[in-house]
């Protein structure tokens, strides 16, 4: 079985290091909750609901798939329902039984995304889209540096899969829609001190040796400074027969091609 990155070990500050500020969260809950109106929809690495739970209090049919039973544990708290526990590269439903599917800040955890993105492919229905939320942030941000400090030490594998945020450069989706933007000025100690207790995946198999020293160049550079987090939330779609060749794209340069488990 390929690789699989579970975020348990962090189920109990996800949402407190992973959500959205509270304006553009209800933009895109909005936006989604008008545009999934009367559909079936699939989440992939559901996790606590950041997305599911709002919709489905919004009335949108979700049904969520995920491995981390700490962080499903922590939706059903805020509400979450229809949760299956299952592998997204095994999914346990029938053929087209969705009218869309999505997934979230999940597919760079998982070495086999293309089975993944298959598995999104046979389940929607024909006329069915794939869709992704994320962050396009308006400069290059402390874990995108973080990745290519330890890349320059050698260690290149960060992350197992492909984030979401990529797809775009693989095939151009059938529509993008930027459903709120977020002007945010901060302390940059705020993301270093949370870079240093390793509360994000991708650095959870970087040796101790290198994390260390990629936090002391990033210290140097940001400690008591203020930094940037301006972003544009977007919402892509792909059809589903994009879903084929998206899975087979050859990733472009600046995209690392991840190991095989």
């Amino acid at each position: 079985m390929a690789e699989r990155v579970s975020f348990d070990r962090i189920a109990d500050v996800y949402d407190e290091t992973r959500g959205l500020p509270p304006a553009p969260m209800a933009k895109a809950v909005s936006f989604l909750a008008e545009e999934l109106q009367g559909k079936r929809v699939l989440e992939i690495g559901v996790g606590t609901g950041r997305y599911a739970v709002p919709l489905q209090k919004s009335a949108i049919e979700v049904v969520g798939v995920d491995i981390a039973s700490r962080m499903v544990a922590r939706g059903l708290e805020k509400g979450l329902r229809n949760v299956v526990f299952a592998d997204g590269a095994r999914l346990p439903f029938r053929d087209a039984t969705f009218d869309a599917v999505t997934s979230n800040h999940v597919l760079h955890l998982v070495a086999d995304w293309q089975t993944v993105l298959g598995e999104a492919e046979r389940v929607l229905r024909p006329r069915g889209v794939y869709f992704s939320l994320f962050e396009r942030y308006k400069g290059t941000t402390l874990a995108d540096e973080y990745r290519a400090i330890v890349r320059s030490f050698g260690y290149q594998r960060t992350d197992p899969g492909l984030h979401e945020r990529n797809f775009p450069r693989l095939v151009p989706p059938a529509r993008v829609v930027r459903v709120a933007h977020w002007d945010e000025i901060g302390p940059a100690e705020k993301i270093l001190e949370e870079m240093d207790r390793r509360l994000y995946a991708f650095m959870w198999n970087v040796p101790d040796a290198f994390h260390d020293k990629a936090l002391a160049i990033l210290r140097a550079e940001h400690g008591g400074k203020l930094l940037d987090r301006t972003f544009d939330l977007e919402v892509a779609f792909w059809n589903r027969d994009q879903l084929g060749p998206l899975a087979r794209a050859p990733l472009p340069r600046g995209l690392t091609e991840p190991p095989r488990a």
